[in-house]
């Protein structure tokens, strides 16, 4: 012992020197009632500890209560909390990313959401959100080896490093887990579609000195089909509940180009008979299309997942710890064919011209034939001279599809120990690579389809229907590649820095070196943008970046504790930012917590906005400028004039996405000031947070720079007649952005003596500003105003307990908001002289209700049943979206009512 105290006054020694001179921090370290007390480390700090509540506000779900409450997989439980403002699901069928899943905390977005598994940072998605966005796919993390996860709602920046600003999610792992269980679950929906099982298998083996746990699930999910929710209006384009819905008008017709207010007509106009028979839709003017009978609302899937937990003592102050994580999934997303009006059909005299592109162009084809009756099959014989072009949707090609095959390697092993019976430390090697490729089916060439249009002597027309043997001579299958890898090394230690009169001040120290690659590439034709209706995305990049930190926690007084955190953050490409944390914490009484915090952000953008190849994609808009140009008020149906019902409406148009080599690093703070009260019965919390970031990156939309055209028209290209046909938005530093919200919890706990338990827990989330700046001379947009952010949401989960059986009713409510495109009907409304009423144009309320119950027969068999939505509540659609399914992903699902039944057996 004598050897160990001068050993712990060396390490005191050598720490407080090194810790002054790079850093200190976190939370706060509640004094122990007993001297021997156990002590854990909380997300939010290095440091190891002896209660969850600490300086910066930790909301624990364990395992128990994401299953009382029938959550399936992760993301579904992640969703569930009140501090997540929007996710990206599976339902994002038209995206580039259909098979991930991810969730924005605070407003931030999924790329400044840290995802963690047992504090080791996850590799990231190779494929970016949007084709900008870096982030950590949910979709991929094992359920049943979850022990519970801790989501640090504030950022963690001086603590994590870059990725914290809007929060941490740590997912904590089971560890020492014994003997064999198997878990099946079954579940389904009341409206059909979306049926999903899953079955579990653990082991666990331990001996005197370690033990290896090995988890294993598999996961089967049925596709949700658009057709499937008739009851939600889902099933077809023209959505009664949207004025602005209707069928699309690429079905097979030839539109004339408007010229200086003049439309050229004579060519030949579909019947409704010959529409029909060519299987598209009359829509009582137009041969149309209804796309919903042909798209997915979540695709059909498969994902196996493993996950092995291994930990060895080599003598009684060292363990060898690790783990190894490997997962493979395949998603299949289907939604309606292509379409085109990619072709120039230009009519001079007798003589008709096919063409694609700019004359000069690489690209630019052209044909011309020297007899209009007859060239085309007589579409354009008794035309007027002009320009003409084609929309057709290509339903002979079938659905396009996107088949998605991700496998995800993850290991980690390291050494922790003890020093001197008081100095935790560990150090770890860990990597991890993450592989997709993406198959695509139905598309079709700008070269391929051109080919079939000029073919032979008179080429072929588009109002007929294309045969097989063409379909398929046209037909593409397009391919892409992506993989990312993190190779990171750390080592942390934590204890005792030296003894106060209130107690010891705590400290932790340490280091980590990070690389991080990417890289993504698709076939040359996704690649240039000559598939129709498909965009594609690739780029390189590499990233080095070290770091060390220190925190300490200060006991000033008995009630209390000062923490500091400082941690300095190199890039190879951005160079280095130092990152202090503040946070003090106070308790009056034992009951009572008064906490509030400050901390430092620094983020270096993401990889693909700085190294990716620009990203070419298609969107659909309200041309502002060009409607109202045209007598035309945006979003007012004109269904006898389809140009300008486009423009105002739906107009389809080509995006690029690009990156900017040039780009800042984003920098700013996060602050946190509230009060817990936990007593036996009773626990509350009340917290005020804020953040703020300055040089934030981000780029505008489509729909943006379209509604506010004078500031980005730069960015906008349009055609002769002033109609937008292309928008790039290039990755940018905005001014800056800013999020300010209340977050309220309470619980109580009836003790029913012999009639059992009876708890209840309210969780609540209000978002009091919520404002951005694109740059110093622009005017302060605001969030909640604009459209598309719900103030609050609240959550009321209901739990009864009683002998071997419980029973848990949980509601999860989202408030009201202004529609996604709110602003740009208000200003629309202003400028046209006419009244705006504010309900018409909101997302209402909704309130969904889960209901579960489980037994526990004995002590090796568990049973439990439930109801998802017990109500059947569907998406609540949003007045000002023009385009399908007119109601916000990010918030709500189409899934309706569904049960599950589920057995577990252990051994």
């Amino acid at each position: 012992m004598q050897f160990n105290s001068r050993l712990a006054k060396a390490v005191r020694f050598a720490l407080a020197t090194g810790a002054a001179s790079a850093a200190l921090s976190s939370p706060v370290v509640l004094a122990a009632d007993e001297e021997n007390v156990e002590r854990i480390q909380v997300t939010g700090s290095r440091i190891q500890r002896s209660d969850m509540e600490t300086a910066t506000p930790v909301t624990v779900l364990s395992a128990d209560e994401m299953a009382k409450q029938g959550f399936t997989n992760v993301q579904d439980a992640l969703e569930s909390l009140t501090s997540t403002t929007g996710a990206m699901t599976t339902q994002s069928v038209h995206g580039f990313t259909p098979a991930a899943s991810s969730i924005s905390l605070r407003g931030a977005g999924a790329n400044r959401t840290l995802t963690l598994i047992n504090g080791k940072r996850l590799n990231q998605y190779p494929k970016p959100a949007g084709g900008t966005d870096n982030f950590v796919d949910t979709a991929n993390l094992p359920m049943e080896a979850v022990q519970r996860i801790e989501i640090l709602q504030s950022g963690g920046s001086a603590i994590y490093g870059a990725d914290a600003v809007g929060g941490v999610i740590n997912i904590i792992l089971k560890k020492d887990f014994e003997g064999v269980a198997i878990k099946y679950r079954h579940g389904d929906t009341t409206n059909g579609g979306g049926a999903n099982d899953r079955i579990a298998l653990s082991l666990g083996a331990s001996s005197d000195r370690g033990n290896v746990s090995t988890f294993i699930e598999f996961q089967d999910n049925e596709s949700l089909k658009a057709t499937d929710r008739e009851n939600f209006g889902l099933h077809t384009d023209n959505v009664p509940h949207s004025d602005f819905s209707g069928y699309s008008s690429y079905g097979a017709r030839i539109a004339g180009v408007t010229v200086d207010g003049v439309t050229p007509t004579g060519q030949r106009v579909l019947t409704a008979e010959e529409c029909e028979a060519g299987g598209f839709l009359w829509t009582g003017s137009t041969c149309g299309f209804d796309r919903s009978a042909w798209r997915d609302l979540q695709p059909e899937s498969s994902r196996f997942i493993s996950s092995t937990n291994f930990n060895y003592e080599l003598n009684d102050d060292t363990s060898f710890v690790g783990r190894l994580d490997y997962s493979e999934a395949k998603s299949v997303t289907n939604i309606e064919p292509s379409a085109f009006d990619d072709y120039d059909i230009t009519v001079d005299g007798d003589q008709l011209t096919v063409s694609y592109g700019k004359e000069g162009d690489d690209n630019y084809m052209s044909k011309v034939f020297a007899d209009k009756s007859t060239a085309l099959n007589g579409d354009f014989a008794n035309a007027e001279d002009g320009s003409y072009y084609y929309a057709r949707r290509l339903h002979e090609l079938g659905n396009r599809t996107t088949e998605t095959k991700t496998r995800n390697y993850f290991f980690t092993a390291g050494l922790e120990g003890l020093i001197a019976d008081e100095y935790n430390w560990d150090a770890s090697v860990n990597y991890g690579r993450t592989s997709v490729d993406v198959f695509g089916g139905g598309n079709a060439t700008v070269g391929g389809m051109f080919d079939y249009i000029t073919a032979g002597e008179n080429g072929n027309s588009l109002l007929e229907n294309i045969s097989a043997e063409d379909a398929e001579k046209t037909a593409y299958s397009s391919f892409e590649r992506a993989q990312s890898t993190q190779k990171n090394v750390q080592a942390n230690i934590t204890g005792s820095l030296f003894e106060m009169d209130a107690g010891d001040a705590m400290f932790a120290f340490g280091a980590e070196y990070t690389i991080q690659s990417y890289e993504t590439d698709s076939d040359s034709e996704s690649k240039n943008g000559n598939i129709l209706g498909k965009g594609g995305s690739s780029g390189a990049g590499e990233r080095k970046n070290w770091a060390t930190y220190a925190e300490v926690s200060i006991p000033v007084l008995d009630d209390l504790t000062i923490d500091a955190a400082l941690r300095y953050d190199h890039y190879d490409n951005f160079g280095g930012n130092l990152s202090p944390q503040i946070a003090v914490e106070y308790r009056p009484v034992r009951e009572l917590l008064v906490r509030g915090s400050w901390s430092s952000v620094f983020r270096a953008p993401d990889m693909h906005r700085v190294y990716g190849d620009p990203t070419n994609g298609f969107n659909t808009v309200i041309d502002f400028k060009q409607c109202q140009a045209m007598g035309g008020t945006p979003g007012t149906k004109y269904p006898d004039n389809k140009t300008l019902d486009e423009i105002c409406n739906e107009l389809h148009i080509d995006t690029t996405t690009g990156s900017n080599k040039d780009l800042e690093a984003e920098t700013g703070y996060t602050a946190n000031l509230g009060a817990v009260w936990g007593g036996d019965a009773f626990d509350a919390s009340f917290d005020l947070w804020e953040w703020k970031l300055d040089d934030m990156v981000s780029d505008i939309s489509a729909q943006q720079a379209a509604r506010d055209y004078e500031l980005y028209e730069d960015m906008i290209t349009r055609d002769d007649d002033g109609t937008i046909t292309h928008i790039n938005a290039v990755a940018q530093n905005l001014a800056y952005q800013k999020v300010r919200g209340l977050d309220l919890t309470a619980g109580y706990t009836w003790d029913l003596n012999k009639f059992g338990e009876l708890k209840l827990n309210f969780s609540g989330t209000y978002i009091l500003n919520s404002e951005y700046q694109l740059t110093e001379t622009d005017p302060v947009e605001d969030d909640i105003d604009n459209g598309g952010l719900p103030q609050y949401r609240a959550n009321l989960i209901i739990g009864y307990f009683i002998e071997d059986f419980e029973a848990t009713l949980g509601a999860y409510h989202t408030a009201r908001m202004h529609g996604i495109q709110y602003k740009s009907f208000k200003e629309a409304a202003i400028e046209a002289g006419e009244e705006f009423i504010e309900e018409d144009h909101e997302v209402a309320s909704q309130t969904k209700w889960n209901l579960t119950a489980g037994y526990t027969i004995s002590d090796s068999i568990k049973v439990k049943a439930g109801v998802i939505n017990l109500f059947d509540a569907g998406p609540n659609f949003d007045p000002t979206a023009t385009s399908w399914p007119h109601y916000p992903r990010s918030v709500y699902n189409a899934r309706g009512r569904e049960w599950f039944v589920e057995g577990e057996v252990k051994f």
